[in-house]
C-alpha cells in the first residue's frame, strides 16, 4: 500500500509539472512597426509575447506604432535594460522616439 501511494504521488507531480512547463505564453494580438534609418522597408513584430524582449533589427529604430492590445515599452539599448527606458507606447498610439529594443505588457 505504501508502495501504491508514493507510485500515485509521483505520477501526480509529474502531470502536474508538465502541465506546468507546457502551458503556452501569452501573447498579445495585433502587430508592432518601426523605421530603421537606411532602409525603406518598415519592420513590425506579429503577435508579441508577453514580457518577451526584442531587439530592433539592424539597429536603432525610430517612429514605433503599437497596433497590438498591450503596452510596449520602449528601452534605448538592447536586451530591454531597465534603467535604461524611454517610453511607453499604448495601443493604438505611436512614438517619434529612438529605441533599440522593445518589450509589450499587459496593463
Amino acid at each position: 500500500m505504501k508502495n501504491l501511494r508514493k507510485a500515485l504521488a509521483v505520477a501526480v507531480a509529474a502531470v502536474a509539472l508538465c502541465t506546468t512547463f507546457a502551458t503556452p505564453a501569452h501573447a498579445g494580438r495585433g502587430s508592432f512597426a518601426y523605421r530603421v534609418d537606411g532602409w525603406f522597408e518598415v519592420f513590425e513584430i506579429h503577435d508579441p509575447e508577453d514580457g518577451r524582449c526584442y531587439n530592433t533589427l539592424q539597429g536603432e529604430a525610430h517612429g514605433p506604432a503599437n497596433h497590438t492590445d498591450r503596452v510596449a515599452v520602449l528601452h534605448r539599448g538592447t536586451d530591454c535594460h531597465d534603467g535604461a527606458i524611454v517610453t511607453f507606447v499604448e495601443p493604438g498610439q505611436w512614438a517619434p522616439d529612438h529605441f533599440g529594443s522593445v518589450r509589450f505588457l499587459v496593463r
